[in-house]
């Protein structure tokens, strides 16, 4: 996901696919797999020849073809009817082999490969409802339909797409939007209009979930962290400009607040100055104060010691 649509970059993709599930390599689940389309059916008939093991999710968004058309441009020409029956032979892919396999397990190569090119109408409605469960439960096979406010999600809507998937027991993810800011006002329909939704599309027979969202309290979930990386970089960008910008006009009120600068500046180093005159008083009178002290000192031990001889020479008398 993320790269654009992979069944347009197909050798590259199933080159891909096959080093991730190969023991030696990656050594992934084949559940583990997900291959997502918005809806090649060539090339997604090819994926389940090729690779029926992995996951095959379609981006459909959308329960009709007129609707389908406008949100995706690239749809037109490529019925709605002909994804969902690509995307149930992929389901069902395993199933149908295991019979082909059961039905000739001393066969030539050639003779299985022509079985699997040819496909009957009785091939198509051979499963019957319990074995259309089994293949759904394990999810090989899934829709992945967005849900926004608006005509693609109300309740018209959920009886469109679980008629288009009746019968097939298909699996339904639906993906609640995450809101970001950006230029399309897009929104999430409420929990309880979205839970009426699936319970529409699943009483048509498919396996409909609702997806957990995760991050989009702190903005990062689907779609939400590179937006947000996004503003920050205009943001910062902005900034630089609105301070050249604002640095220009102010110009007068600059030289103004320059010229107050300076006058304080000249009042603090004239201050300065007289403290510097102070200081150098102080230095020249701390020499005669010095010797002061000594004066002191040396009048004081000697009083002290005329002291202590004239009390003991009236002892000795």
């Amino acid at each position: 996901m993320g790269m654009g649509e992979p069944l347009n970059n197909y050798q590259n993709v199933l080159t891909t696919c096959r080093a991730l599930i190969n023991r030696k390599l990656w050594n992934l689940a084949y559940n583990h797999v997900t291959v997502s389309t918005v809806g090649v059916p060539s090339k997604m008939k090819a994926l389940t020849r090729d690779l029926p093991e992995v996951n095959l999710a379609l981006s459909l968004h959308a329960p009709n073809q007129r609707m389908r058309e406008e949100i995706v441009p690239s749809a037109r020409g490529t019925p709605i009817e002909s994804l969902i029956e690509a995307l149930d032979d992929h389901m069902m892919a395993i199933l149908r082999q295991r019979r082909r396999d059961a039905g000739n397990p001393q066969g030539s190569d050639q003779d299985a490969t022509s079985l699997s090119a040819v496909k009957t109408t009785e091939e198509e409605d051979e499963f019957n409802e319990e074995e259309r469960v089994s293949a759904s439960k394990k999810k090989r096979a899934m829709i992945e339909y967005v849900m926004l406010t608006g005509d693609t999600s109300t309740i018209e809507a959920a009886h469109q797409l679980g008629q288009l998937c009746k019968g097939r027991h298909l699996v339904v993810n639906l993906i609640p939007y995450n809101k970001t800011n950006v230029k399309d006002k897009l929104s999430c329909p409420s929990e309880e209009h979205m839970q009426e939704f699936r319970n529409i599309v699943s009483s048509y027979g498919s396996f409909c979930t609702i997806r957990r969202t995760m991050g989009a309290d702190i903005a990062g979930a689907c779609g939400q962290l590179v937006v947000e990386e996004e503003e920050k970089k205009q943001k910062a960008v902005l900034d630089i400009e609105d301070y050249g910008s604002i640095s220009t006009k102010t110009n007068g009120v600059v030289g103004k607040k320059e010229k107050r600068s300076t006058a304080i500046t000249r009042k603090a180093n004239q201050s300065e100055q007289l403290n510097n005159e102070d200081n150098l008083k102080v230095e020249e009178e701390d020499p005669l104060i010095w010797k002061l002290k000594v004066a002191t000192g040396i009048a004081v031990v000697g009083l002290v010691v005329s002291s202590t001889l004239l009390l003991l020479q009236k002892r000795k008398r």
